[in-house]
């Protein structure tokens, strides 16, 4: 039986943290179950983009400390890297999002995936097989593609660079999708899952939401069943989101409630009711000839808000069907070819591009629509 444990924490004060990380773990079998004396880790948390730890983007800077220094108990050998998900530096991430501080105060080693491994076509960071322990640190959040991105989305990071929007362009609907990200997990299962949801994100995620304070630290041996666990918690059923289903049926970990165990709270004192789910989200459920023929008939627009974007670019430059481009000093989406991947929504340095509901189509001048 699969073994999850959800344990409080109100904030990311260290002591606190550090003590609700521990005790997570230890309701695991303890950190010297995952790693001996002397083996390497490498630590691999969420880094999306770059952003203040107080938004929830990204796995809290503190929350990272705190796993090292558990870490630490047993090994000072300790990596943490990431590759983002557009075309921001991952050094720019490390010094603006506070991970470079943490990892100079504590001696750590912060590392670029730029040694690339093929593995079934697929090109994974070279160190996750050049380590002896991957220890993953997601961050609890919504997320508008998938429902959810937490324990085993997080493993899609140790694919490097632009690879990622490629796996968009080639299942840019949800059921086709959540199969290459299953497939990916499946070449990279982590030893060990510790999630920070102590603020997590809701709404429009995963980078578009906004902050939840849920107050809790959850660790598993197994991604999947601490992904149901999640989901039960904010009010998804595990088998509604496909990645987890997907996951289950290929014997990847285990996805029914009722043979996962589960220790410190009891799973429906932590549940929450008011926890916002993205409002996109069940449309991508929908065979592709449905949803394209769907999303004619209904006011859904992708937006650009003008006053918050500084034309970058960056949607531009990673969007894999190319439907965005720079016209008269405004950016515009054309919507001919848009696949609403939500890969420019993800990466806007900004968050100026974003779905809305209308109750008729109208244009404005601060605004340009897609769909």
């Amino acid at each position: 039986m699969s073994q999850v444990s959800i344990i409080r924490c109100a904030d990311y004060e260290l002591n606190k943290l550090y003590q609700s990380v521990k005790q997570s773990v230890d309701a695991q079998g303890g950190i010297d179950r995952f790693i001996k004396t002397g083996q390497s880790v490498l630590l691999k948390p969420n880094f999306l983009k770059i952003a203040r730890p107080e938004e929830a983007v990204i796995t809290h800077p503190e929350f990272i400390r705190a796993v090292i220094r558990l870490v630490k108990t047993v090994t000072d050998k300790i990596f943490i890297g990431d590759s983002p998900g557009g075309l921001v530096k991952i050094e720019d991430i490390y010094e603006q999002c506070g991970i470079r501080k943490v990892a100079q105060e504590e001696n750590v080693e912060l590392v670029r995936f730029d040694k690339i491994k093929q593995i079934g076509g697929i090109p994974f960071a070279s160190i996750k097989d050049e380590v002896d322990v991957v220890i993953s640190l997601p961050k609890l959040k919504t997320h508008n593609l998938t429902s959810l991105t937490c324990a085993i989305k997080n493993v899609f990071g140790l694919v490097p660079g632009l690879y990622k929007v490629h796996c968009h362009k080639k299942a840019p609907n949800f059921q086709i999708f959540a199969q290459e990200l299953v497939r990916i997990y499946s070449m990279a299962v982590p030893n060990l899952s510790i999630i920070d949801g102590v603020l997590a994100m809701q709404g429009e995620g995963p980078s578009g939401g906004d902050p939840y304070k849920l107050g809790l630290v959850i660790a598993s041996a197994d991604a999947v069943a601490a992904d149901s666990v999640v989901a039960k918690i904010i009010g998804l059923k595990p088998f509604s989101v496909p990645s987890i289903k997907l996951a289950h049926e290929m014997k990847l970990g285990q996805a029914d409630l009722n043979n996962i165990q589960i220790s410190g709270e009891l799973i429906d004192e932590v549940s929450v009711r008011d926890f916002a789910l993205p409002k996109i989200m069940g449309l991508y459920k929908l065979p592709n000839f449905l949803l394209k023929g769907i999303l004619r008939l209904i006011p859904l627009m992708l937006t650009i808000d003008a006053d918050k974007c500084n034309n970058c670019l960056i949607c531009a430059k990673i969007c894999p069907q190319k439907t965005i481009e720079q016209l008269n000093s405004k950016v515009k989406i054309n919507p001919k070819n848009c696949i609403l991947c939500l890969c420019c929504s993800e990466m806007c340095p900004n968050n100026a591009i974003y779905l809305r509901f209308l109750k008729g189509r109208r244009n404005n001048d601060k605004q340009n629509s897609c769909c």
